[in-house]
């Protein structure tokens, strides 16, 4: 008799596990997952001020994140990061995730969170200080230093075909390193150099000329981007991830007096600019226009740096946004 006891309570025992363990197993699958840390690259650009503003001021936390930024040197070395899922995502510029996606890595563009306002400029087209009273056709013809192959050398040729400057007529000095390219310039080794923030407004306070720069021309647009593996398994984390940078970009434009510490540090102001460097101001995050981004795409097909045509679709993940 105890033994047909004890076989009945074993069974009852199997069945209730089995319908807890159905039933837990059904609550994890409606229950969007978050996790337990989220790794964020990023390189400390003006751009990514909110970034930092969103983890200093708690913003993360308040969505139930737990956000590690991580700082990186180049925008390769985030790409080796997010294709060999170091991270979940990054922020950069438009071009990137275009050339991982078309080499077969799986990311996509969720949201915009920079572009140049009327008031604003991220890059210029600068004349050394010895270079007296040259035009733009003349620097193009000389040289003008960048970093070739990327998002500098399309705005060198997208900003002067609107000044009616072909491609065939720019020659380009190919100088990665920015802090190097702002010597040269300086030096006048090169007459002229494409500079971003703030060491633009800095080589003009020692002298150098701006010619043309980014401002209202939606040329020089910033992204984060989510491999696609993580925008699968964490959509609600992503989303929360989002509202916590909506946060920081209405609290930078709100307070911009309060953020200049944490720009001068993060942002990497050099000490001459501490103080007057303008605060940027932060749109709303939206995703980026087919416009922007197929010229961008059309651009990397026509240099040949990406050999497969994608479709809008392909590049951007709606959706995530707030």
């Amino acid at each position: 008799m105890k033994f047909k006891n004890i076989a009945a309570i074993l069974l009852i025992v199997c069945i209730l596990g089995s319908t807890i363990s159905g039933y837990t197993k059904e609550i994890k699958e409606k229950t969007p997952a978050i996790p337990v840390v989220m790794k964020f690259g990023t390189i400390p650009v003006l751009q990514s001020l909110p970034l930092f503003v969103a983890a200093e001021k708690g913003f993360f936390k308040e969505q139930g994140l737990h956000v590690q930024i991580i700082l990186f040197n180049s925008a390769m070395e985030k790409d080796i990061a997010l294709s060999s899922g170091q991270i979940a995502g990054y922020f950069g510029d438009i071009m990137t995730p275009l050339v991982l996606q078309a080499n077969g890595i799986g990311v996509k563009i969720v949201a915009a969170n920079f572009n140049t306002a009327n008031e604003q400029r991220m890059f210029a087209i600068l004349t050394s200080p010895q270079s007296k009273n040259k035009n733009l056709e003349e620097v193009a013809r000389e040289g003008i230093a960048t970093s070739s192959n990327a998002l500098p050398e399309y705005l060198i040729v997208r900003l002067l075909h609107s000044q009616k400057i072909e491609r065939s007529n720019i020659k380009l000095i190919d100088v990665k390193n920015i802090p190097i390219r702002l010597q040269m310039l300086m030096s006048n080794q090169v007459s002229a150099a494409l500079l971003p923030e703030p060491l633009a407004t800095l080589a003009e306070k020692k002298g150098a000329k701006a010619l043309i720069d980014d401002r209202a021309r939606g040329l020089s647009t910033t992204v984060l981007v989510f491999s696609d593996k993580y925008l699968k398994m964490y959509p609600q984390a992503i989303r929360s991830f989002h509202r916590a940078l909506r946060k920081a970009a209405d609290y930078i434009n709100k307070n911009p007096r309060e953020v200049r510490t944490t720009m001068n540090r993060e942002c990497k102001i050099p000490e001459p600019l501490q103080g007057s460097f303008p605060i940027p101001v932060f749109p709303q995050l939206a995703i980026p226009s087919e416009q922007q981004v197929m010229d961008v795409h059309n651009w990397l097909l026509e240099k040949q740096i990406i050999k497969k045509r994608m479709t809008y679709k392909e590049m951007i993940a709606d959706g995530y946004l707030p």
